[in-house]
């Protein structure tokens, strides 16, 4: 993306929060699985929300003014998004796996404390794509909360040429949301990284079904299918 300094940061997000509304209020969004968020924020009071990276664009919208706190990274991209996921009413803070790392998970740390439910894009900043990290499983142990994941794919839409591809829905058309069977945190620090495989094999199997339910959408033609409409928009009001 062009260079961009960060007193240029607001008037980009701005712009970008506008497009994200834009695009993604027009959407035939369906929902599989919204219950068990309903019911997993009831028992936990807060999850860690976690999806891959390429989906950061739709969920972030999907996600809007209803008590979640998402980490970005410090580079331009990130800030650029911080910025747009501001005017969506998210919390944010920055920090990624190099640079401001522990600080910002710190922050996100806090703010889950303080109830907020924490979004993490486990593959990024920068890769490798659909490889999850350990921080969300980390962050998630620390706060003894499950991790919920979600999975998105769309009728028709447009991919980046950026390490994720990164996707960007076309308006008017069905998508679906999948909330995956909540993902629970290791006691101890040394299961983190069977928990995040157990993550990453949830969100790829969840990946596949969004998939399969957007086919099945298409092929009824009518939009009516058992993915429903409920999603963490009712579960968090």
């Amino acid at each position: 993306m062009e260079s961009t300094t960060p007193s240029t940061y607001p008037v980009a997000g701005k712009t970008l929060s506008v497009l994200i509304r834009s695009l993604f209020s027009a959407m035939d969004l369906r929902w599989w699985g919204g219950q068990r968020a309903i019911d997993a924020l009831n028992q936990h009071g807060n999850l860690v929300i976690t999806f891959w990276h390429e989906w950061v664009l739709p969920l972030s919208f999907t996600l809007r003014k209803n008590g979640f706190a998402a980490i970005t990274s410090q580079h331009h991209d990130g800030a650029r998004l911080g910025a747009a996921l501001k005017k969506l009413d998210v919390e944010v803070v920055h920090g990624s796996s190099s640079r401001g790392g522990i600080l910002g998970f710190q922050k996100l740390e806090a703010l889950a404390r303080e109830g907020l439910s924490p979004v993490i894009s486990v593959d990024g900043p920068k890769g490798p794509p659909r490889k999850a990290k350990q921080g969300a499983a980390a962050l998630a142990r620390r706060l003894q909360i499950p991790m919920m994941p979600l999975a998105f794919a769309a009728e028709h839409s447009l991919r980046f040429n950026t390490w994720d591809r990164m996707i960007l829905p076309a308006p008017w058309g069905k998508a679906v949301v999948v909330v995956a069977e909540p993902v629970m945190p290791a006691i101890e620090r040394d299961g983190d990284e069977e928990a995040t495989l157990r993550l990453q094999q949830s969100l790829n199997d969840a990946t596949q079904l969004a998939q399969e339910e957007l086919d099945q959408l298409w092929k009824q033609g009518t939009g009516t299918s058992p993915v429903g409409q409920s999603g963490l928009t009712s579960a968090t009001q």
